[in-house]
């Protein structure tokens, strides 16, 4: 059986792309036949292990198939009808540019479908003796219809559920002891004088009464960013330039470095790095929205900013802790974990509009869709992907091109290739974004 995928394997005399004689297009593909594939197994695909219940994974219809070096698995452009990953051997993806790449089962890339969304982005090929398994495509469909608001209990995973740490957090969830941040007062003056249609005169009083994050406004709004013709210097003409809405989001920006704070080295750190991630997820989400020109920038930076505020309470909570009592990697799990959840909760309370309060679930899916065209959440999730690109684990991550989010780009579609160039060329703005938070 090839279950064992991912164990060292002698190598093989694979043929490679060039001298491969590729099989003419039959109308009739290999026969598939229906499978039973260990849970085991199953529990390490993705997103599978994320969506199914152990229960659902065992009562899965699934299919496998075997192609001989050359033979067309999928052509670009057809329709996907299943999530189709493979088990033994290499594969040629092949895109209408001539740009390719392999997916073999010695690699991580292996774990995730070759292609999600409605067509086939890229051809395949096989480049040896192969084996794949088809998945019913309405897998993904089962977490598309969460907008949650968790309010009775969090949803933690069976593989977490004997953690010391995460119980004790759960627990005071659960009694409703857990400390959720609360929205800074400057930010919630603001959001309700808009809400209530206030004049402007006091939209500026309301801004002032914080001289930085003032003095931050008319810093923003005379950055390359904005442009104006004339330096503005006063907080009135930074609201006129900016508008409310923009004004409202950037000021909820500025207010959220300060939400937590500690003393506790361990903690210190692990906030540091949350609040780096959530502002250069920021910056390049407002990068991006300029790009597709379909998402409000503003909106995508302030998105941006939110898709991991969720970890903040389990930071707090375990600041009250002996430091004895949990170990880093207890924290890391829990973030990983619930944070979507979490964030979800707080963005609740703070009354933010619905398609905020989604941000930090769906962000934690990198197959999710809920529309056919780019929206804001499409648009934090590829930020996101490019954020982990410059990290030590993205060989973890799943093929960008199997993204719905990315196949949502349209003219603008990216390559791996143009999005590190698109990075690249867009480096000093989003350094620029980025100054202006992390200050």
């Amino acid at each position: 059986m090839f279950w064992n995928i991912f164990k060292k394997k002698t190598p093989q005399q694979a043929l490679s792309k060039d001298n491969l004689k590729i099989l003419p297009v039959t109308n009739n593909p290999p026969p598939s036949k229906d499978i039973t594939v260990p849970v085991a197994f199953l529990k390490r695909l993705i997103p599978v292990a994320q969506l199914l219940t152990e229960h659902e994974m065992q009562h899965l219809a699934i299919t496998s198939a075997n192609f001989l070096p050359g033979a067309i698995i999928f052509n670009r452009g057809t329709e996907i009808d299943a999530l189709i990953y493979i088990v033994k051997g290499k594969i040629f993806m092949e895109a209408n540019n001539g740009s390719e790449f392999e997916v073999n089962t010695n690699t991580f890339k292996a774990l995730y479908p070759l292609s999600t969304g409605k067509l086939h982005y890229f051809t395949a090929i096989a480049g040896s003796n192969v084996t794949v398994i088809y998945l019913p495509k309405t897998i993904l469909q089962f977490n598309q219809d969460i907008i949650a608001v968790v309010n009775k209990e969090l949803n933690i995973p069976d593989h977490l559920k004997d953690n010391p740490f995460i119980n004790r957090f759960h627990y005071n969830f659960l009694k409703g002891e857990l400390i959720i941040p609360s929205l800074p007062d400057i930010a919630l003056k603001l959001r309700k004088a808009i809400q209530q249609d206030c004049e402007i005169t006091d939209i500026v009083k309301i801004v002032n009464l914080d001289p930085v994050i003032s003095a931050k406004l008319i810093r923003v709004v005379n950055s390359p960013i904005y442009r104006p013709l004339n330096p503005i210097s006063n907080c009135l003409d930074a609201i006129n330039r900016l508008g409310l809405t923009t004004t409202r989001n950037l000021v909820t920006s500025f207010c959220m470095n300060n939400l937590i704070k500690s003393n506790n080295p361990l903690i210190n750190k692990l906030i540091q790095h949350t609040w780096l991630q959530s502002i250069r997820v920021s910056s390049i989400s407002y990068t991006l929205a300029q790009l597709v020109q379909k998402v409000d920038p503003d909106e995508a930076l302030l998105a941006g900013l939110l898709h991991n505020i969720g970890a903040l309470p389990i930071l707090t909570f375990a600041d009250s802790l002996p430091q004895d009592s949990y170990q880093q990697n207890d924290l890391t799990l829990c973030i990983n974990e619930m944070q979507g959840q979490l964030g979800s909760v707080i963005l609740e309370k703070w009354e933010f509009p619905d398609k905020l309060k989604q941000i930090p679930l769906r962000s934690t899916d990198w197959f999710c869709s809920t529309t056919e065209d780019i929206n804001l959440n499409d648009i934090v999730l590829l930020a996101k992907y490019h954020h982990f690109l410059a990290s030590p684990d993205h060989s973890k991550l799943p093929l960008l091109v199997t993204l719905p989010a990315f196949q949502k780009m349209g003219q603008q579609s990216l390559t791996p290739e143009m999005s590190l160039q698109l990075l690249d060329d867009a480096k000093q703005q989003i350094a620029e974004t980025m100054n202006f938070f992390s200050h």
